[in-house]
């Protein structure tokens, strides 16, 4: 059975993917990941199987084969707990504005 951790990234993952990446900013990343780790474990399970639309309660089995479905970005999914980290991304080559003149 899924535990906590990944239930949240997953929940997280198709949150971001609802927003669009590319939109989001800091401080709206820490605070949807603030609002999903607040939620009760009942509560939890009702909104993923909502957002999977799975009927509820859930069976664990069939949550956990779709949750495997469920793709998170590789920042989400490489990180430690808590996942977002806040820094910015250096895993692409710097832009003509980032490199160093010279």
């Amino acid at each position: 059975m899924a535990n906590r951790e990944t239930k949240e990234r997953k929940l997280v993952a198709l949150m971001v993917n609802d927003l669009g990446v590319a939109d989001l900013s800091d401080p709206e990343m820490v605070r949807i990941d603030e609002e999903v780790r607040s939620l009760p474990d009942d509560e939890l399970d009702m909104v993923l199987a909502e957002r999977l639309d799975l009927p509820y309660p859930v069976d664990a089995e069939v949550l956990d084969r779709t949750l495997a479905r469920v793709g998170e970005p590789e920042w989400l999914s490489s990180e430690g707990p808590g996942g977002f980290t806040g820094a910015p991304d250096m895993s692409h080559e710097p832009r003509q504005d980032e490199r160093p003149e010279g």
